[in-house]
């Protein structure tokens, strides 16, 4: 019996991070993108181009939908860990181009 116990309380542990990080990366993903529209201009190399406003919607979107994953994570731990450590991966990509953009931003 404690044996059960205590693999139950790894679980909880375990899928409580998933959602704390996914929710790190959407909040900061998000925070991120809208620096780059109410803070920055948009840099020389990029231009005021489509893909550059592309970039950033994309960001934005990723960011608000990792958030409500990481709500929707929460709401059923253990039987929603393995997609949440998916979608936190997944969503690593629009948080570096969130990071790269505001460095080339910042760089110039």
């Amino acid at each position: 019996m404690v044996d059960v116990a205590r693999r139950e309380a790894g679980a909880d542990g375990a899928a409580s991070k998933v959602a704390a990080a996914m929710g790190l990366f959407g909040v900061a993903t998000v925070s991120l993108t809208i620096n780059l529209v109410a803070a920055c201009d948009p840099p020389p190399g990029f231009g005021d181009s489509a893909y550059y406003h592309l970039a950033l919607v994309g960001s934005f979107i990723s960011g608000v939908a990792q958030v409500g994953a990481a709500v929707w994570v929460t709401d059923d731990p253990h039987g929603r860990h393995a997609a949440g450590k998916k979608i936190m991966y997944a969503s690593i990509a629009p948080l570096v181009v969130a990071v790269g953009l505001n460095g080339a931003a910042l760089l110039w």
